[in-house]
């Protein structure tokens, strides 16, 4: 994968919150001073280091802690060895190949430098030319109809299907537009339910801190896409009849799941005419009449630490919305799975097949059951934008 397109994607992906900081470092702090100091650089160096690689500036850190663990581990002997073995090189090899590129191994402070370069250098090597077939296949794994629906697609973001020799470029192209796409809608969306920078950093932090403590990171992204298409099984009901306490109980714990997987607590209120009202998720499930409230919806950690609070409004009533939100789940899902496999330097997996819907699946009826679901869907929708970012940084590690 390219260098400038994994910063892009990698920029893209985190939705234009990460890294926001309230608060710029302190050039002076004695903890960027020793980290200059193990790096090896003066703050100016740095500066120019994240100005060219990722179009940062100091300013957008808050801490010495989070700049490093952006930047990523320092080059070492250890870990060198073990990217080696990661790449099939020897260390005769490494040095050809840097030497064949105008680079020096003394060139590189950050093994993640060193990775994107290695992984561009030989990605050639493996990729496959486009042929008839794989196109096909490639058109089939993601919904167009034609080539010609392709070239349109890709003609949008000035692109074509003819600037591309290799199947794997294509594809990641075609994930860069996905992604590009849903960059605008969960802006908009978390707009729209009253989500702040600073609460979307707190909530960023805390993803961070339960994705990067997973014991399997690809069960992890499994778990999430099966939720999202639990949620998708849901609205195709067409009354309220239909809503069966099966339903109900599904419902629910899907919910349950979800705040689980992320170790959230979540605080319920019915807002009218200024006036707050405590109501559990499950007695909201039960309602027939809201009586034109908003609902309030504070989270926090398994601490009790208040990390945001959202207003879904009477106006996001409509089923659409918790089927927009599962769909663009699962297809966010699918493409960072995508672009995981092809930044591994891999033939891309093919997408994973949509669960067949169980009897649940169906249109939820118009009254306050939809509004439980529509909660459910903004908590979720914000989720998979700090997720994603990860799942692209650590390369599917």
């Amino acid at each position: 994968m390219k260098r400038v397109l994994s910063a892009i994607l990698a920029v893209t992906l985190v939705f234009g919150l990460m890294p926001f900081s309230a608060f710029a470092i302190d050039p002076t702090d004695q903890a960027l001073q020793d980290y200059l100091a193990e790096i090896g650089m003066t703050a100016e160096d740095l500066e120019t280091y994240l100005g060219e690689t990722y179009d940062y500036t100091l300013e957008e850190f808050e801490t010495a802690e989070e700049l490093s663990d952006f930047l990523g581990p320092v080059r070492n002997e250890e870990n060198l060895q073990e990217l080696l073995v990661e790449f099939d090189l020897t260390e005769q090899e490494l040095q050809e190949l840097l030497a064949e590129n105008g680079a020096a191994l003394e060139d590189y402070v950050f093994l993640d430098d060193l990775w994107y370069d290695l992984a561009d250098w030989t990605y050639v090597e493996t990729s496959t030319p486009i042929t008839d077939e794989n196109l096909q296949q490639l058109l089939s794994d993601y919904e167009f109809a034609s080539v010609e629906e392709l070239e349109a697609f890709l003609n949008k973001y000035d692109d074509s299907i003819e600037n591309y020799e290799f199947i794997e470029d294509l594809e990641m192209a075609i994930a860069d537009a996905y992604f590009a796409e849903a960059e605008q809608e969960l802006i908009a969306l978390m707009e729209s339910i009253g989500l702040t920078k600073e609460e979307a950093k707190k909530l960023e932090n805390h993803f961070m801190t339960v994705i990067e403590n997973q014991e399997d990171p690809e069960q992890f992204l499994t778990q999430l896409e099966a939720i999202a298409e639990r949620l998708m099984a849901f609205p195709e009901f067409e009354n309220a009849d239909e809503l069966t306490a099966e339903d109900i109980a599904e419902m629910l714990a899907i919910w349950n799941d979800l705040l689980n997987l992320f170790e959230l607590k979540i605080d319920y209120y019915l807002v009218k005419d200024g006036k707050e009202t405590p109501i559990s998720f499950a007695a909201l499930m039960e309602l027939t009449d809201i009586n034109g409230a908003d609902l309030k919806i504070n989270i926090y950690n398994k601490s009790g630490e208040l990390l945001a609070d959202m207003i879904i409004t009477k106006e996001m009533f409509g089923s659409d919305f918790v089927k927009d939100t599962g769909k663009k789940l699962e297809d966010t899902t699918e493409t960072a799975k995508e672009v995981t496999e092809v930044a591994k330097k891999v033939p891309a997996a093919k997408k994973p097949a949509k669960v067949v819907k169980t009897v649940n699946g169906g249109k939820l009826p118009n009254t306050a059951t939809d509004y439980a679901a529509n909660a459910m869907a903004g908590l979720a929708f914000i989720i998979i934008g700090a997720f994603l970012y990860r799942r692209v940084k650590v390369k599917g590690a």
